[in-house]
């Protein structure tokens, strides 16, 4: 149940942020109005994910360069999700997610990141 909570957090993080002039594009699911919706959760479940997997060894792999940066290189790691995000979305036929050059991919993920956690703590998707 909580990995739906973030998923569709998530999700929603990812529409508001497309709506801001930061070259992030969500495209599939132009049909109906709950395909559209099934696109940005598809998205919202693959950040999530990766989030989960990925991210964890990311973080200790960089360890050190973090560390030398005061934590900023976390921001770089959150712009390699992204990434990766619309890299593995573009072998999908019924969701794609578009992102711009490196600048607006990282104010993008910074973006979701802050409203992914605002959401999360008013809906208690973080909660055990």
């Amino acid at each position: 149940m909580k990995f739906l909570a973030q998923v569709a957090v998530t999700a929603v993080a990812v529409w508001i942020t497309s709506l801001l002039p930061l070259d992030l594009e969500v495209s599939g699911g132009e049909a109906e109005w709950w395909t559209r919706a099934l696109a940005y959760l598809g998205i919202g479940a693959v950040i999530v994910l990766l989030n989960r997997i990925i991210k964890p060894i990311l973080a200790v792999l960089t360890l050190p360069i973090t560390i030398l940066t005061l934590g900023l290189f976390a921001l770089v790691i959150s712009w390699f999700i992204l990434w990766l995000t619309a890299w593995l979305s573009s072998f999908v036929d019924f969701m794609t997610l578009s992102v711009g050059g490196f600048w607006q991919t990282l104010l993008a993920a910074i973006v979701i990141g802050i409203t992914s956690a605002i959401m999360s703590a008013i809906v208690g998707a973080n909660r055990d």
